[in-house]
């Protein structure tokens, strides 16, 4: 069933998503024209024209908005087919909890230690290019001491002075002046000193003439400049892989060369160097853009300030990245101290430190790995309970009541599993109660059916110089109230009112019984008092000793014009005589049937004989319409009906019944009925058709 629906569910939907995009619907048909731009614009290209430009944007931006409503259904499509269980939910929220924060911080720190390293790298380059321009300053100005006279000696003496800073670099070369002569000159040196310079030290990077060509950068050396008196020496040092051969063999960190570096114009198109493609790091100023070629190792650059030698001032215009490499690991073990021979397999204390940090994220790792397993099957044990209670809630609403959901937890869940089976086990009984009830209210409907049909009919309720209305209402779907006339002849009728104790299905089965009793004495007995003296004796025998049954039952001759009535222990009977319209309580003593089998019974029941007279009122009734209550618990009470009838007047037998019915409903109003309700109004006319 569930399925069905799922289905009849799903159709209108789908159907409504397909008629979206169909040319019936404003939305396909929007799709559709800008679907057909699109193909004019590819036509119209493939001929040299386009679409007007106002155009051809609206119909990207339609294309776009389409895309991302097509976007968003496939979002929301995926969302309702996979996120429908509440377990799915839970786990992936769960895995992103858990999960995320972790790659957040793995993230964050492995981008934290390579810009650590990085930086590291940067100044150490920086730092290194310091070192050997303040080297250079100290040994150039410790040079020009005391030099030789003679400038051949001078030469010599120059020569062997510079031997650190040849040592730096072989190809080093420098200029000595004397009173602005070049004494001695080795190299590109420059010959004469600037216009700016007032013989303050001098160490810095200059470039060294233009760049060949736009593909590479300029030439950079670190020049050095020192004077005392009267004398000068400039001093050249290339900035190459030989300068920083101290640094690479120190910390591993390789300087890249012009020749290694990729190099194109600022406006080239970016990612495209030289027609190859997949730099890893570009550094870009007005002029130039410089890639870092792929390669094994982290890459970097060091801008170190550069001097324009012919103004002295740091320049605004010159590019000179320093771009290095390094492999972290090997310059992590060549920065931390060196641990002592004998250590093992551990040169460092980089490789101590590396280890212990590898156990701990191992360790990490496990108990991590550990937590979220026992996160998921936390989770998997929380979602089957409320899985298992969604099928069972399910399997409930399709009618299956025999459904048990295990109970494999002590928890909240589990009880609420086990609330859910009593609630199904309650609902099975509840059900089956309402069936039994249901089947006990139709046996009931049917007993009512056939105790109505048991009372006399309209057509037995006739009879010459009598006009007789009856009525019987039981409190439930059967009662004991008893009416019955009975045809004893042309002129000769039996009336009989009976009451039987109690209410229900007994009180019905005892009413059956004395009906099929009264009809096999009234043929045997023409009097009233023999009747029920054969009935009490008869019944007495039979009945419960805590049942028994009130009747009134009387013998009606409209050619004698009279009546004879014995009474069983029951309501009296009330006459309206029409002459006086006073009303009479007819109540020959008499005892219950079935309350005493002996003498006592028939000692006490007495016979009474009453004259007809046209015009005369009877009213046969069980105490249910005397006994009648309100929400008071006030009863109705004989008064009342006394009144009714002595306000009678000229109505007939029909409409005494209807009134005296009226005015007890107008009574009781909303109270329950507490009894049956049985009434039988005879009237006495002159001829036939007299009311």
């Amino acid at each position: 069933m569930r399925q069905l629906g799922e289905q009849s569910a799903a159709g209108p939907a789908s159907r409504r998503g397909g008629r979206a995009l169909l040319p019936a619907s404003w939305r396909g048909r929007i799709l559709a024209i800008a679907l057909l731009l699109l193909l004019a614009e590819l036509l119209l290209a493939a001929l040299g024209w386009s679409l007007p430009e106002p155009l051809w944007i609206v119909v990207k931006l339609v294309l776009l908005l389409y895309v991302l409503w097509a976007f968003w259904r496939g979002v929301r499509w995926l969302a309702n087919r996979f996120l429908w269980r509440i377990r799915t939910k839970l786990i992936l929220s769960y895995l992103f909890i858990a999960l995320v924060p972790l790659v957040l911080l793995a993230v964050l720190f492995v981008t934290a230690g390579v810009l650590i390293l990085l930086l590291s790298g940067s100044w150490l380059v920086t730092a290194e290019v310091d070192r050997i321009a303040d080297v250079s300053r100290a040994t150039a100005a410790s040079a020009i001491l005391d030099l030789p006279a003679p400038d051949p000696a001078a030469e010599r003496s120059l020569a062997e002075r510079l031997a650190p800073v040849r040592a730096v670099h072989a190809a080093a070369s420098w200029t000595l002046l004397r009173q602005g002569r070049v004494v001695a000159a080795q190299g590109q040196a420059p010959r004469a000193l600037p216009p700016w310079w007032k013989g303050e030290p001098f160490a810095a990077l200059v470039t060294v003439g233009e760049a060949p060509s736009p593909y590479q950068l300029p030439r950079a050396v670190l020049r050095v400049a020192v004077s005392r008196d009267a004398t000068a020496l400039l001093v050249d040092l290339p900035v190459d892989a030989q300068f920083f051969g101290h640094l690479e063999a120190r910390s591993g960190i390789h300087v890249l060369q012009p020749h290694e570096l990729k190099v194109e114009p600022a406006g080239a198109t970016r990612g495209q160097v030289r027609g190859e493609r997949g730099p890893v790091v570009q550094v870009e100023d007005e002029g130039h853009r410089v890639t870092i070629p792929a390669g094994a190792g982290l890459g970097f650059i060091a801008l170190p300030p550069i001097r324009d030698w012919t103004t002295g001032e740091p320049s605004k215009h010159e590019f000179l990245p320093l771009v290095f490499r390094f492999q972290p690991l090997d310059f992590v073990r060549r920065l931390s101290p060196q641990l002592p021979r004998g250590m093992g397999e551990w040169s460092s204390l980089a490789d101590v430190l590396l280890f212990a940090l590898g156990i701990v994220a191992l360790v990490f790792l496990v108990m991590y790995g550990v937590a979220l397993a026992l996160g998921l099957m936390l989770a998997r044990s929380i979602t089957y309970g409320v899985h298992a209670l969604s099928v069972g809630t399910e399997r409930l609403r399709q009618g299956d009541f025999d459904h048990v959901i295990a109970v494999r937890s002590r928890d909240q869940l589990g009880d609420l599993a086990a609330s859910f089976n009593e609630m199904s086990r309650g609902l099975r009984q509840l059900m089956a109660e309402q069936a039994e009830r249901q089947r006990l209210e139709e046996e009931l409907r049917i007993a009512r059916q056939i105790q109505m049909s048991l009372l006399p009919g309209q057509d037995v309720a006739r009879m010459p110089g009598l006009r007789i209305a009856a009525l019987c209402l039981p409190a439930a779907e059967v009662g004991g109230d008893y009416y019955d006339l009975l045809p004893l002849g042309e002129t000769r009728m039996g009336v009989l009112v009976a009451d039987v104790s109690g209410k229900g299905t007994s009180a019905a089965l005892y009413m059956a019984e004395l009906k099929g009793l009264v009809l096999s004495l009234s043929r045997i007995h023409p009097s009233p008092a023999r009747l029920l003296a054969e009935a009490n004796r008869i019944l007495a025998a039979n009945m419960d000793s805590r049942s028994f049954v009130t009747m009134t039952y009387a013998i009606v001759d409209t050619a004698e014009r009279r009546m004879r009535l014995a009474r069983a222990g029951h309501n009296p009977v009330l006459q309206l005589e029409a002459r006086s319209g006073r009303t009479r309580v007819l109540a020959p003593p008499g005892l219950g049937l079935g309350l005493d089998a002996g003498e006592r019974f028939d000692r006490l029941l007495e016979e009474q004989e009453v004259p007809l007279v046209p015009g005369d009122l009877f009213l046969f009734y069980t105490d249910g319409l005397s006994e009648a209550m309100n929400a008071g618990a006030e009863l109705f009470g004989e008064g009342r009906l006394t009144r009714i009838l002595e306000e009678a007047g000229g109505l007939s037998s029909e409409e005494l019944k209807e009134k005296i019915l009226g005015e007890v409903r107008r009574f009781v109003g909303d109270a329950a009925p507490h009894d049956d309700m049985t009434l039988v109004v005879l009237k006495v006319v002159e001829e036939e058709g007299t009311a």
